[in-house]
């Protein structure tokens, strides 16, 4: 499990979000392609003068462009980055992170949650109190297979390989950082 980690902001930012004419413009599990960077404005920010980050998370993964370009991880399996233009102290490219793929790596035996339902082929984990990943089910998947990914049934953390966090902290980004899986607990 070592291997993996969830992403956290490590600052404060302001709460961004799509106007209402775009709200469905970028989901975070399907692929879109608009032909324009999609805006995202400030709904609320509760500090007035703060900085802008390189990295922030909602409402999904947004690396500034000149950062992703410089990772090289736009072409990672299973994602789509979508130009977005944050409009907070002028006008940003970024670029956000739409995941389609879903692995079954949480062990559901040995994994501690408060709620589990399957329902026509699909399944919903909530409650997260104690993480185990199944080592055999990701040591079948191709490592380029599984760099970026969600759990078929919990969808509410991204899981990112050490490889693709390795890179990102190279550049030392202002507003992310990231930490291991191991031990991981929804309540603290």
């Amino acid at each position: 499990m070592r291997e993996y980690f969830f992403a956290v902001e490590n600052i404060d930012i302001p709460f961004y979000d799509f106007p209402d004419e775009y709200a469905d413009a970028v989901p975070s599990n399907l692929f879109t392609h608009p032909l324009e960077p999609v805006p995202l404005v400030v709904r609320f920010a509760a500090e007035e003068n703060y900085p802008l980050a390189d990295i922030f998370l909602v409402p999904s993964l947004c690396i500034k462009d000149g950062l992703l370009q410089q990772l090289n991880i736009s072409n990672t399996y299973g994602t789509n980055w979508v130009k977005i233009k944050l409009i907070d102290q002028g006008e940003h490219l970024y670029h956000m992170i739409q995941i389609g793929n879903e692995i079954k790596a949480i062990d559901r035996q040995h994994s501690e949650f408060d709620y589990y339902d399957e329902f026509n082929g699909g399944e919903f984990i909530s409650g997260m109190k104690k993480l185990v990943l199944d080592e055999s089910q990701l040591a079948q998947i191709a490592l380029e297979e599984r760099l970026i990914f969600r759990d078929s049934g919990w969808k509410d953390k991204v899981f990112f390989h050490k490889s693709i966090v390795n890179k990102i902290l190279e550049h030392k980004p202002q507003g992310i950082s990231f930490y291991s899986v191991d031990g991981y607990n929804e309540f603290g």
